[in-house]
């Protein structure tokens, strides 16, 4: 395994997928960071920072946010296409979604 998500829900309860060529075949980063963005809009999310600006990390962690934890186990073929869209955008080869922390 090369590339993997976790995710750290606001309970502790931790999530563990491991990310295999099909999935990182699905963006190049750029696509991924805009997809994202979209994600974000269609969500109907606001942006936390009182500055205005919107970071990727914000969004990755209010998306995530956002997803029923029934979702994750098994994950969804959507939340799939999240995971892998956030580990591409964040050009890591491993990445943990910590909602207790909300932190990436």
């Amino acid at each position: 395994m090369d590339h993997e998500v976790s995710v750290v829900l606001k309970n502790g309860e931790r999530f563990n997928f491991p990310m295999g060529a099909d999935d990182m075949a699905s963006f190049e980063a750029r696509a991924a960071r805009h997809w994202i963005g979209e994600e974000f809009a269609k969500a109907g999310l606001e942006n936390p920072n009182p500055m205005g600006k919107m970071l990727l990390v914000d969004q990755i962690l209010l998306l995530t946010e956002n997803i029923k934890p029934a979702d994750f186990h098994p994950a969804t073929p959507a939340v799939r296409r999240f995971l892998a869209a956030a580990l591409i955008a964040m050009a890591r080869p491993t990445l943990t979604i910590d909602l207790q922390a909300y932190t990436l």
